[in-house]
């Protein structure tokens, strides 16, 4: 890994973190923050940039093609319901529209960055 690659797995992560944070605190109406949730909101990022994908491709090498990623929209939706709350599975659904929004405008994927 290259250090350009480095720089846009941090950038998809603190990505995804604000995603999270602003969807949250969009939800809940309630925009402080500790530091157990910000931890919370930094892990469930760090999985849904460096896990999910690579459930998604190794569904893709065994040929299931749309499957993989809809399992990993699925696996995603779950850590979000049990790790941060309840109200946050609509940020999946921005996240994956900022990685389609990515991938067609500037042709980077940044949920596959590894």
């Amino acid at each position: 890994m290259n250090m350009e690659q480095l720089a846009l797995l941090v950038v998809a992560i603190v990505l995804a973190a604000i995603i999270f944070y602003i969807s949250g605190a969009l939800v809940s109406q309630d925009w402080s923050m500790t530091a157990a949730y910000a931890l919370r909101i930094l892990v469930v990022s760090l999985i849904a940039v460096v896990v999910i994908p690579v459930f998604r491709d190794a569904a893709n090498q065994f040929g299931l093609g749309d499957l993989g990623l809809l399992f990993a929209f699925v696996l995603l939706i779950m850590i979000v319901r049990f790790v941060l709350i309840d109200e946050l599975t609509v940020t999946v659904v921005l996240i994956y529209i900022v990685d389609e929004v990515s991938r067609s405008i500037f042709d980077v994927n940044l949920l596959t960055v590894l």
